[in-house]
C-alpha cells in the first residue's frame, strides 16, 4: 500500500495552498482533483491583496485578467452610489487554480488529476483512503486526510449528512457577455438590492476568457434564481448601454445549511477540512477564496506543528484559525439573508457600513504589518 504523511481531496485554493506548504517542509503531500486539469469553475476570481501574501506568491501576469480591479462602485437600494479606490486581484479559476497546481508540484507535492474520492477508513494512527484513479481505484495510506473539495464536500457529506439539505439552499449565475458598454473595465460594480440577491450583492465585472475581454453580470439567489438573475441583466443591459451577446453562462448551487450554527466544521480525528468544506465560504463578505488559502495554510501549519512538538493536528488546528471562525460565525449572524424589504437594507447599510469601512481601513493598514498567517481577511 501507498503511503503519504497528508492526502488533500480537491485541487482548488485551499487544497493547492495547503499541498504547497506542506510539501515544502518535507511532509509528503499528495493533492488530488476530480476533474482534468485545468478545469472550469464558476466564481467570481476576484481578491484582496493581501491574497499573494497567503498564498505567498508573486502571481505571474499571464495568470491574471488583463483589467485588474482598481475601484469599487458601491449601488445603495435607493439608487445612489459611491466609488473608491481599491486594488483587487482578477483571474479566471481554470488559469489560476492550474497555476497553483503547478506551484504545488514544484514544491514537491505529488498531483493526480481525474482523480476522485471513493471512501475512507480512519484507524488509530493512520487514514486508509481509496481513490478512483483512471476506472480503478487505488488504496493508499496517509498520516491525516483534507478534504478541500468545495461547496460540495465529498469526505464531510460522508461524516455528517446531517449538514446537508435534501434541496439547494442558493445558487449564483454568472452571464459572460461580448459586448460595448459604457462599464468601466477596472471597477467592480456592486449591487445591493434584496430584488436581484438576497445574500449580498448583484455584481458587473470585466473578465479575461480565452485571451477575449467580457463583461461578467451575475447574481444569487435563495429560489427562483434565473428569474432574479435575468431581471439584473436586463437592469444592467440598459443602465450601462450592454450590447452584446451571451457567449458563456456558469453557475452553481449548493445545499451546505448556510444558516446552520454548526456551518463551520473543521473536522475530527485525523480528518481536517478546509475551505468551503469547512463552511468558510462567507456570503456576509462576498469572498472566500482568501478564507480558502488562509484555511489551507492554517491546516499545514498545524500538521507540521503536531509533528515537531508530538501534540495534536486538530487542537492545532483549531487554535490557528479561531479568529477567521469567529468572524465568520459573527458575519453569519449578521448577513442581509435576515431582511424582507429594500428599506431595511437601506437602514442595515447606514447603520452598518460606517463601522465596516472604519473596521476595514483599520485592518487594511495593519495587514501590512502583520505576519501572512495573522491576516484578518477583509471587509
Amino acid at each position: 500500500m501507498q503511503k503519504f504523511d497528508v492526502i488533500i481531496i480537491g485541487g482548488g485554493i485551499a487544497g493547492s495552498v495547503c499541498a504547497k506548504f506542506l510539501s515544502r517542509n518535507h511532509i509528503r503531500t499528495l493533492l488530488v482533483e476530480k476533474c482534468k486539469t485545468p478545469r472550469p469553475k464558476a466564481c467570481s476570481g476576484i481578491q484582496f491583496g493581501y491574497f499573494a501574501r497567503i498564498v505567498g506568491e508573486r502571481f505571474p501576469a499571464d495568470k491574471l485578467c488583463h483589467h485588474q480591479l482598481r475601484k469599487v462602485e458601491v449601488h445603495k437600494p435607493d439608487g445612489s452610489s459611491v466609488r473608491v479606490p481599491y486594488f483587487m486581484y482578477n483571474f479566471m479559476r481554470d488559469v489560476f487554480d492550474d497555476y497553483l497546481n503547478q506551484v504545488a508540484q514544484n514544491n514537491g507535492a505529488v498531483f493526480w488529476d481525474e482523480c476522485a474520492y471513493a471512501g475512507h477508513e480512519e484507524t488509530d494512527d493512520c487514514v486508509n483512503v481509496d481513490l478512483k484513479l483512471h476506472g480503478r481505484i487505488e488504496s493508499l495510506s496517509c498520516s491525516y486526510l483534507v478534504d478541500a473539495s468545495g461547496l460540495r464536500p465529498v469526505i464531510r457529506r460522508k461524516l455528517r449528512p446531517g449538514d446537508f439539505r435534501t434541496t439547494s439552499s442558493g445558487g449564483t449565475i454568472n452571464y459572460y457577455i461580448e459586448g460595448d458598454s459604457v462599464l468601466d473595465p477596472e471597477t467592480l460594480y456592486q449591487f445591493w438590492n434584496l430584488d436581484w440577491n438576497n445574500q449580498m450583492f448583484a455584481w458587473v465585472y470585466n473578465k479575461t476568457v480565452n485571451g477575449q475581454d467580457l463583461w461578467v453580470v451575475g447574481s444569487g439567489y435563495d429560489r427562483d434564481l434565473k428569474m432574479h438573475c435575468e431581471s439584473f441583466l436586463s437592469f444592467i443591459r440598459n443602465k450601462y448601454a450592454l450590447h452584446g451577446r451571451i457567449v458563456k453562462t456558469e453557475g452553481y448551487s449548493s445545499n451546505i445549511e448556510f444558516d446552520s450554527s454548526d456551518r463551520v466544521w473543521l473536522g475530527q480525528g485525523r480528518i481536517m477540512m478546509v475551505g468551503d468544506a469547512a463552511g468558510l465560504v462567507d456570503v456576509t463578505r462576498g469572498v472566500g477564496m482568501d478564507a480558502a488559502a488562509l484555511s489551507g495554510r492554517l491546516a499545514a501549519r498545524a500538521i507540521i506543528a503536531a509533528r515537531s512538538k508530538n501534540t495534536n493536528a486538530m487542537d492545532e488546528y483549531v487554535k490557528y484559525t479561531r479568529k477567521m471562525v469567529d468572524q465568520t460565525r459573527r458575519n453569519q449572524s449578521q448577513g442581509i439573508n435576515r431582511l424582507s424589504t429594500n428599506e431595511a437594507l437601506l437602514e442595515h447599510m447606514r447603520t452598518e457600513m460606517t463601522r465596516v469601512n472604519v473596521r476595514m481601513a483599520v485592518n487594511f493598514i495593519l495587514n501590512r504589518f502583520r505576519q501572512p498567517e495573522n491576516i484578518t481577511l477583509l471587509p
